[in-house]
């Protein structure tokens, strides 16, 4: 996936997106023009530590180096990793500019990294150096924080990139990891690059034969996609209902109930709690019922 991440994200106006989107909400407040792609001594020392795409941003005023990190697995070890990336980015520019020391009230360039997390499993790892290290009482005011400017693909969070290509590729991976799709997006048009994108992240079939369908130009997606999203429902409710049967957990409860509960587990938009509310099933039976499906 890397060299497709590459190209897709390492387009200076969805570079750019994917900082605007985290950071002012989609506003255009970072400029594709100003973008500069990286080519030192720096850029090699990190990216050999699997940082993606290094770029540097300069206005004229300031002097800031990007880093972003598409991870499609939960690392454990991110938080580190991520400290470990602007430490060394640190200490390269030091030795770079500076032959003996940094003079007084010298500025050095801030170091933004955004991981950009495309896996479809919950992010369940640290996203705070607190979370990873024993901190022992009395030692919490001495404990230097680091957190993680994290983006994930898989909530409900919408996020706003204001670029087309970027929010069509966000868009795509959170209806497919939702299985869902608006009544309002049926007729969208789709980047096709992203749409691509997209099929490399998910390994989605559908997505790939519409790209090879497709021509140059957007796309429309969203019709493929909700058909395919309900036969795989279906499907689910099916074989959801035939093991719920064979396994008793009807007994006392009217298969509607267990057809509304399969059809609700199987979108995946909802917790437990709020189907059992819903439906009256009981937790325990509910949790067996998603075991079969």
């Amino acid at each position: 996936m890397d060299i497709e991440s590459k190209k897709f994200l390492g387009q200076p106006k969805n570079f750019v997106s994917i900082f605007n989107a985290l950071l002012f909400d989609g506003k255009q407040v970072l400029k594709p023009e100003y973008l500069k792609d990286e080519n030192s001594e720096l850029v090699m020392n990190v990216s050999s530590k699997h940082v993606d795409i290094i770029k540097r941003y300069e206005d004229g005023t300031y002097l800031d180096l990007f880093v972003i990190e598409s991870q499609s697995y939960v690392d454990p070890s991110m938080v580190a990793r991520v400290m470990e990336y602007e430490s060394v980015a640190r200490m390269r520019y030091i030795r770079q500019n500076f032959k003996k020391h940094i003079p007084m009230h010298t500025r050095l360039p801030m170091i933004l990294t955004v991981v950009l997390y495309v896996g479809e499993t919950k992010w369940n790892a640290a996203k705070r150096l607190s979370e990873l290290e024993i901190i022992h009482p009395g030692f919490e005011d001495m404990f230097n924080e680091f957190k993680l400017n994290l983006i994930e693909l898989n909530t409900n969070h919408k996020y706003n990139t204001g670029e087309k290509a970027t929010q069509d590729f966000f868009d795509l991976l959170r209806m497919i990891y939702r299985k869902q799709i608006l009544k309002e997006d049926l007729d969208r048009e789709f980047n096709r690059d992203a749409l691509y994108f997209a099929y490399v992240v998910t390994k989605n079939k559908e997505l790939l034969n519409i790209y090879q369908k497709s021509e140059k130009g957007d796309v429309k997606v969203c019709r493929a996609l909700d058909e395919m999203f309900e036969e795989s429902t279906n499907k689910g409710i099916q074989m959801g209902i035939k093991q719920g049967i064979e396994q008793g957990i009807e007994r006392g409860v009217k298969n509607t109930q267990i057809k509304i509960a399969i059809k609700m587990l199987v979108r995946n938009d909802q917790t437990l709690e709020e189907i059992s509310e819903i439906v009256g099933l009981d937790l325990d039976a509910l949790r067996e019922l998603k075991k079969s499906i």
